[in-house]
């Protein structure tokens, strides 16, 4: 008896359609942009808008290697974020198809057209070379109200055409610590939601009761186990690892991990260990 095994791959076939498959919004490119940032350790990120074209500069560490910059999947970052972040790998491709120029740690390199396709992409020497890390490419103004709701509760400095963005921690104090799920969650009432709070739940004053907040991106939705009418619930991820403490969670869903990657977060996926947070906090 033949035994067959069948195996994973990623056809080459996926990168020529990565001009299709990566044209998202403009917020999608913000929350990238400044979660890459981060993740390089900057503290200041300043974004400007020049005839046609955003220029965003950071004082992160840089990009150790261009190489990575275009292999899909592959995030590139060290071992602790992988372990507490769990990128997805898709990074520089939120800029396709635009023409993007990235400078950093004496290097450029520019992608356009089929760059992002397959066709090898030249890395230059830059002869006058920039801290952290610069890119520039076509896009509509990112204008100061665009950027802040993505930036409030990022814990950077974002600067848009020279003015500061709001910066706001997304908990206070009072809130209790959960370890196990790499997060701090705190109860308050509506008429204690702030101004950027209520902003990041993108709905009616009824609705989005839950607000997860992962380094500036806040995820928004509805989770009703008890009747209550007026209560709100923050949750403030840490990236801290965890090990994927919700694998063990009797009712877990087949994305385990608390990072939110997408523009809603299943609610079902904090279950049983959320809701006693929350009562902790009552």
């Amino acid at each position: 008896m033949n035994t067959q095994t069948i195996q994973a791959t990623v056809n080459s076939r996926l990168l020529q359609k990565a001009s299709r498959l990566f044209t998202g919004t403009m917020e999608g490119r913000i929350i990238e942009i400044l979660q890459n940032a981060r993740r390089a350790g900057a503290t200041e990120v300043h974004i400007t808008n020049e005839n046609g074209l955003v220029i965003v500069r950071d004082n992160g560490r840089g990009i150790d290697d261009f190489r990575r910059l275009l292999d899909l999947g592959s995030s590139g970052w060290d071992e602790d974020i992988e372990l507490s972040e769990d990128p997805a790998g898709v990074g520089l491709f939120c800029l396709t198809p635009r023409e993007t120029t990235i400078r950093s740690n004496g290097k450029f390199v520019t992608i356009a057209d089929d760059g992002w396709t397959g066709r090898a992409v030249e890395i230059e020497d830059d002869r006058e070379p920039v801290s952290g890390t610069m890119l520039w490419f076509a896009d509509s103004p990112w204008t100061l109200e665009a950027v802040a709701v993505n930036a409030v509760f990022s814990g950077l400095h974002v600067f848009v055409d020279g003015v500061e963005c709001p910066r706001l921690p997304f908990v206070t104090d009072a809130a209790a610590n959960h370890a196990g799920l790499g997060c701090h969650i705190e109860v308050c009432r509506n008429d204690q939601m702030g101004e950027w709070h209520n902003k990041a739940r993108r709905g009616p004053s009824y609705t989005n009761n839950v607000l997860i907040n992962f380094h500036g991106q806040v995820v928004a939705f509805d989770y009703h186990p008890v009747n209550e009418q007026n209560l709100r619930y923050l949750v403030d991820l840490t990236g801290e690892p965890t090990g994927s403490a919700l694998e063990s969670c009797e009712c877990r869903h087949d994305r385990p991990t608390p990072v939110p990657r997408a523009a809603e977060l299943p609610p079902r996926d904090w279950c049983r260990s959320f809701c006693e947070g929350r009562e902790t906090n009552t």
